[in-house]
């Protein structure tokens, strides 16, 4: 907090001119469309991003809601995800078919302009609720194995590696803008999902998570 003082104390000592190239940029309202593929799942989202642009707009710090549809592969596999942290750190293994997961989380976003329409960007979920049917699964391992019900958790947050919960997505990217309000993007998603038990397993597991790393095409809109 004292740096961020600091820094808008100098912003409000500089000249109208230079203050206006430091903050200059004003507000911008994206709405995206993306998709996403890797390790056989498929993912959708829509976003809207509110941004306010620094340095005339070369540097954009935004927020706003994403909503995320996952399609899992068949015979997915999901980890502990709480190995470690309770007990003495059992890991168990299950597997799912066609896992559908859905989240709807807050996000926040970075965007450097590079040269003329290309900037690198980069966007994470923070917290939200999640989404989706219950299911059978299998667990492989430990003293549990066999067929179990398990459904994604509901509610999502950025707790840091494994303290992380439910369905969280992550891109790096490149972007183009043609123009100022149509913009195409590329690049990867890291994706982290989870399933939770209606029974724990072994030394009370009962949040299994996956990561996947897929590419992802996009579209965007500026208002």
């Amino acid at each position: 907090m004292r740096v961020l003082g600091r820094w808008l104390a100098l912003c409000l000592t500089l000249t109208p001119a230079a203050r206006a190239d430091v903050l200059g940029g004003g507000w911008t309202h994206d709405l995206d469309l993306s998709t996403a593929f890797g390790s056989g799942t498929v993912t959708t989202a829509f976003s809207e991003t509110s941004a306010f642009g620094l340095f005339d707009g070369r540097l954009r710090l935004g927020a706003g809601p994403r909503l995320l549809g996952v399609f899992g592969p068949d015979d997915a596999a999901f980890t502990t995800a709480n190995a470690g942290l309770i007990s003495s750190g059992a890991v168990n293994t299950i597997t799912a078919s066609k896992v559908r997961i859905g989240a709807l989380n807050l996000a926040l976003s970075a965007r450097v302009r590079i040269v003329a329409g290309l900037e690198l960007g980069a966007n994470i979920d923070v917290i939200g609720v999640g989404f989706g049917p219950s299911r059978a699964v299998t667990a492989t391992t430990g003293n549990f194995q066999g067929v179990h019900t398990a459904a994604p958790p509901a509610f999502n947050l950025l707790a840091l590696g494994r303290n992380d919960k439910g369905a969280l997505d992550s891109e790096f990217h490149l972007s183009y803008w043609f123009g100022e309000r149509l913009v195409v993007r590329a690049g990867v998603s890291h994706l982290v999902t989870e399933l939770v038990t209606t029974q724990p397993l072994d030394d009370g597991n009962d949040r299994f998570r996956r990561v996947s790393t897929l590419f992802f095409v996009a579209g965007g809109y500026r208002l």
